[in-house]
């Protein structure tokens, strides 16, 4: 397996759409198809997952991953982890996700409504490599 630093990461995206012309949203939905396959096999025939989105690139992840669980026959949560609605990229996943009407809670009633008992897997969202302060 490959590993990459943060710093890596953010240089491959960048020649990714510099240098290639691949738009961020095809990089976008090649990360969540592969993230999607890896939590199918971790669900190994289990049907619940919640993916806790934040509001950048990377909750846009979490949202491209959770329409294709959906399409695989996952029922899904999504826990909208962010102070404005998403932007760019993020925010057309976030549109897909409305048009399928996917069942989505506000961060601040998570934990009213989730447990461990009500998901088989919880996929983190929340921050990616374009974070520049601190976690709260």
């Amino acid at each position: 397996m490959i590993r990459l630093t943060r710093a890596q990461v953010r240089e491959v995206d960048r020649r990714a759409s510099e240098e290639y012309g691949i738009p961020g949203i095809l990089l976008m939905e090649n990360a969540a198809r592969g993230a999607t396959e890896i939590a199918l096999t971790m669900l190994a025939g289990a049907k619940r997952a919640t993916i806790v989105c934040g509001g950048g690139n990377n909750g846009g992840d979490g949202l491209a991953i959770s329409w294709h669980l959906h399409i695989a026959g996952v029922q899904v949560t999504i826990v909208e982890a962010w102070e404005t609605e998403p932007r760019g990229d993020a925010a057309t996943n976030f549109d897909i996700v409305s048009a399928m009407k996917l069942n989505t809670i506000p961060a601040h009633d998570a934990a009213e409504y989730l447990n461990l008992e009500s998901t088989d897997l919880v996929i983190d969202a929340l921050f990616g490599t374009g974070l520049k302060k601190p976690i709260e």
